[in-house]
């Protein structure tokens, strides 16, 4: 952890091809309150009897 405009961003690029690599999305927005929301969106895998 560093201090706050202290880091590379490296953890949210990461973040973002993991999610692409697993056919979900990582998405940011301003929060009305301050601060930022993440949404990670990741695909359900059922799996059904063959």
């Amino acid at each position: 952890t560093k201090a706050v405009g202290k880091g590379t961003g490296l953890g949210l690029y990461i973040s973002y091809g993991l999610a692409q690599d697993m056919g979900g999305d990582l998405s940011a927005e301003n929060s009305t309150e301050g601060g930022a929301v993440f949404t990670l969106t990741l695909p359900l895998r059922v799996e059904t009897d063959a």
